[in-house]
């Protein structure tokens, strides 16, 4: 066992008590030496949000979400009583929205709102999102609705989420284990070609998923949990003139992630968008980190309140 020292707050830093702290599967890969190059020991822990000990630029008691460079390689994380941010990386939350939620809504809303944006959806699109039930997908796909979809088509493995979002934004589901031809299906659960598709799975899901585009679509990968090795269906894409889009949430300015955060926040703040999250203590921790591990098709947050 490794006793680290307490932060302490240096220019340009916040200085905060941690009230809840997301899972992110990232964490998992830098835990295990899937990402090389990180150095022990160190505090996980991507994002949380807390209340300010201190900064230069926000008041004390202040509640803040935060956000870490990628814990492991030089800096530590969220998932401890006492953590340090950069003040860039920190942003005010209204009062409305619970400590646990804001918590675990920031990196998968930063994702998903990013993908709309990164894909220029405009009202009125049919739109799909592959493993909708997993953590960005579920709020994707009520993202969409938000923002005005014509058709929100949530497709996944996972039935009883896939019927949760039945009744949270999506017009139509499809489950993988049922169908031999996703485009068809697809298309025909949208009432058409798509205009958008957000896909953290990639893999052959992706594939079908880009057969069933529209003239003009785009589908913006956001993750590879469905595989790496594929075949791009071109003949599909050329026809349609077609685009894949490439998003990785982590490497986007933080104005820009900070910008979609809040955009995300006032949906929720207006019912438009609930976070399915399961809430543990930070006593339960190791449990949580093996189900995160195995796709618990909810938000998994920890409570260090």
């Amino acid at each position: 066992m490794t006793t680290l020292a307490e932060p302490v707050a240096g220019e340009g830093q916040t200085l905060i008590a941690v009230e809840a702290a997301a899972l992110n599967p990232v964490e998992l890969r830098v835990a295990s030496g899937r990402m090389p190059g990180a150095s022990v020991p160190y505090v996980p822990g991507l994002e949380g949000v807390g209340s300010v000990v201190e900064s230069s630029s926000f008041p004390a008691g202040a509640r803040v979400r935060f956000e870490n460079h990628l814990p492991g390689f030089g800096r530590d994380g969220s998932l401890r009583e006492l953590a340090l941010a950069d003040d860039g990386d920190v942003v005010g939350l209204p009062n409305a929205i619970g400590s646990a939620e804001a918590a675990g809504v920031g990196v998968i809303g930063i994702t998903a709102e990013l993908a709309y944006r990164l894909a220029v959806m405009e009202v009125g699109a049919r739109v799909a999102v592959l493993g909708a039930t997993g953590g960005v997908g579920h709020l994707a796909v009520q993202l969409a609705a938000a923002r005005g979809a014509s058709e929100v088509v949530a497709v996944g493995r996972h039935q009883p989420g896939l019927e949760w979002l039945e009744t949270h934004g999506a017009t139509a589901t499809v489950n993988l284990s049922e169908t031999n031809d996703l485009s068809a299906a697809l298309q025909e659960a949208a009432g058409g070609p798509l205009d958008v598709v957000v896909d953290p799975l990639w893999g052959e899901p992706a594939m079908g998923a880009i057969e069933a585009l529209a003239e003009g679509g785009r589908l913006v990968t956001v993750g590879n949990t469905a595989g790496t090795d594929v075949g791009l269906p071109l003949q599909a894409m050329r026809k349609a003139r077609s685009a894949v889009l490439g998003l990785s949430s982590g490497w986007a300015p933080m104005p820009e992630k900070l910008d979609a955060f809040n955009f995300v926040l006032n949906q929720m703040s207006s019912g438009q968008v609930e976070l399915n999250y399961a809430l543990e203590s930070l006593d339960a921790i190791a449990d949580a980190w093996q189900r995160q591990e195995s796709f618990p098709h909810v938000k998994l947050v920890i409570s260090l309140d």
